[in-house]
């Protein structure tokens, strides 16, 4: 809209055509939901070349900051084509609005160009893969230098400390038998009453001792064991380790000549290779007994009915099976928890991270090698 001699008189402003400046008068209320209609009256406007725009505020009753930014862009590029702009009897609220606007920077910093889906995927396995190779590699090194601290403790046993194992010991087996025995009976029942419930159809109930003895001697008794040990001590071993990390207790200890690892790692590990071996016992025992309860209110089986088909079914083979892991698994979830904790770094919220890391991968570590024993022990006919 060319400004002709007399002005225009629109809605949202009146244009005022002085001969050397052109006057734009604001009224109304100025927000974001007039911006379209606003847009659309001033869309054509053109001053004269060389005229100079004065851009008077006293007419408006309400102004937001998306109508002074759309303003200040139009200031902006009336610059090019007009002698200048002038922003004149605005209310105080207003002018603040506005010099806020101007004073920002213009052009906002590019946005980063999207990265391509596939090279970030590839990328993301590749960081994944080296840090389970990091891992790997700290998990050996950390295995290695608890062997060395145990042969070298056994040759000289007077600097073992025992009240240090005993405590780990207590902390590990004695106050987790309940949870774990309670586990243990719980899972046997309920399997012996899927497995019933299935082999009926077969006619078969009479196997459902077979079932539950094998499963529990031979896997669940042991893995139950792992799994309830790498949640309670796995994570308190990362979470206590890092804890002393964040407070520098075990850079205290090197300054005093004192190797962390054989006073803080050894013990765990020492006192978890004994504990767990002795729950998986109990697990054992309160899994048969649960399967004895199972088949004494369902099968209405007696006590020498249950102890005759149980010997029958199974032999100390199938106990020593599930007992050889326990000590593999031991180690597995010690070594994991304390390598976990001892990396914590920074911030209570990487220690929380590196508890985390310590349970899923002791629980993981567990699982697979209970796979690779369960493949050796088929192939050895065990």
């Amino acid at each position: 809209m060319a400004v002709e001699n007399g002005g225009a008189v629109m809605q949202y402003c009146n244009i005022q055509d002085e001969g050397t400046a052109v006057t734009l008068r604001l009224r109304g209320r100025w927000t974001i939901f007039a911006l379209p209609d606003i847009e659309k009256e001033l869309a054509a406007f053109r001053p004269p070349r060389g005229a100079r725009v004065i851009i008077d505020g006293e007419g408006l009753t309400a102004f937001d900051t998306a109508a002074a930014w759309f303003l200040n862009e139009l200031g902006v590029a009336l610059k090019q084509s007009a002698d200048g702009t002038d922003m004149r009897r605005f209310k105080d609220a207003h002018a603040r609005v506005l010099d806020k606007i101007a004073r920002l920077p213009r052009d906002a910093a590019a946005p980063p160009p999207r990265e391509n889906a596939l090279r970030a995927a590839v990328a993301g396995f590749g960081r994944h893969m080296t840090g389970i190779g990091d891992d790997l590699k700290g998990g050996i090194g950390f295995l290695g230098a608890f062997l060395v601290a145990l042969g070298a403790r056994l040759l000289r046993p007077q600097h073992l400390r025992p009240q240090s194992v005993v405590f780990h010991i207590n902390e590990i087996g004695v106050k987790a038998m309940p949870i774990i025995a309670l586990m243990a009976f719980s899972i046997a029942f309920v399997t012996g009453y899927q497995g019933a419930f299935q082999l009926q159809k077969f006619g078969a109930t009479v196997y459902t001792i077979n079932l539950v003895a094998l499963s529990i001697l031979r896997e669940m008794g042991v893995l139950i064991t792992a799994i309830m040990v790498a949640g309670r001590s796995g994570s308190a071993f990362a979470a206590q380790l890092g804890t002393m990390k964040l407070n520098e207790e075990v850079d205290a200890l090197e300054t005093m000549g004192v190797p962390p690892f054989e006073v803080l790692v050894l013990p765990r590990l020492m006192a978890i290779l004994v504990a767990l071996p002795l729950l998986t016992v109990l697990a054992d025992g309160a899994g048969l007994i649960g399967g004895y309860v199972f088949s004494a209110s369902y099968l209405g089986y007696s006590g020498l009915q249950f102890l005759a088909r149980l010997q029958s079914a199974t032999d100390m083979r199938q106990f020593a099976v599930g007992l050889v892991k326990a000590p593999v698994f031991a180690l597995l979830i010690g070594l994991v928890g304390c390598m976990q904790g001892l990396r914590a770094r920074g911030s209570a919220e990487d220690v929380g991270r590196k508890t985390i890391t310590a349970v899923v991968q002791s629980i993981f570590l567990v699982i697979v090698a209970d796979a690779v024993f369960s493949v050796i022990f088929t192939k050895l006919g065990i």
